[in-house]
């Protein structure tokens, strides 16, 4: 029985750190070097990410396996089984230098940034004129398999799926009058949980944001406003993109 139970266990545990080592080295190929905006590592955002405490324990545990395989690692070398040990702890090791190299992961600063985005004055996009067109448009239907995957567990391009994006997705053009206040993409978006850190939430408008989108002929021009007009529950302005575009289209 234990000749079964520990090969079992090891190569569950091998398994698993291969697993998110991808999840996590696929996270920093886009965002470090090709230098791309990615959402993912933000609270709601996937398996991962529902909250503080459950980054930190997954962390925790992560943690735990990389030095449970290290040590496994260490006591095949001590007993000449090179191969084994080497395929123990190469990615192991290669996690740990990445969690090393990388303080952005780290669980306090993700959820620091998180609340200062959710600051009042950064946790919508700027007021000013902005483009949308056909072409800065996706739809979640388009996905590959791989890329639904890392969106559960709140990476890659779509992190958290359907839930947070929705069908479609437009990303947004800033006019060059515009003051965008240093951030970066800006989106409209759909999804089943009403948040949006870095955008506006449509829900199920979105497809009739996209039936717009697809009939106009050249760039539509949204204008993004927080006057006394619209106001929420919260207190907060939100400006109606929907209604702009189509009053637009009217004149």
């Amino acid at each position: 029985m234990k000749k079964i139970f520990f090969p079992l266990i090891l190569s569950f545990l091998l398994a698993f750190n291969l697993f998110y080592f991808v999840l996590t080295a696929d996270s920093f190929y886009q965002e470090y070097v090709l230098d791309r905006f990615v959402y993912w590592g933000y609270p709601q955002w996937g398996l991962l990410y529902a909250d503080a405490q459950t980054y930190f324990y997954f962390n925790l545990f992560y943690l735990i396996v990389l030095f449970v395989l290290i040590i496994a690692g260490v006591f095949f070398w001590s007993r000449k089984y090179f191969k084994i040990s080497f395929i123990i702890m190469f990615f192991p090791f290669l996690s740990a230098l990445m969690f090393l190299y990388m303080p952005t992961y780290n669980w306090n600063r993700q959820f620091a940034v998180f609340n200062q985005e959710r600051h009042h004055e950064n946790s919508r996009i700027p007021e000013g004129k902005w483009w949308v067109s056909v072409d800065q448009m996706e739809r979640y239907s388009d996905v590959s398999l791989w890329e639904k995957l890392k969106g559960c567990f709140g990476r890659g391009e779509w992190p958290g799926g359907y839930a947070i994006w929705g069908d479609y997705r437009v990303w947004l053009l800033p006019d060059f009058k515009t003051n965008t206040l240093g951030r970066r993409g800006m989106v409209f978006h759909g999804g089943t949980k009403n948040s949006s850190p870095w955008g506006i939430d449509l829900g199920d408008q979105i497809i009739d944001f996209a039936i717009q989108l697809r009939r106009a002929k050249a760039p539509l021009e949204i204008n993004i406003n927080y006057g006394d007009a619209n106001k929420n529950t919260s207190g907060e302005t939100m400006a109606d993109p929907i209604n702009e575009i189509v009053n637009k289209e009217e004149k």
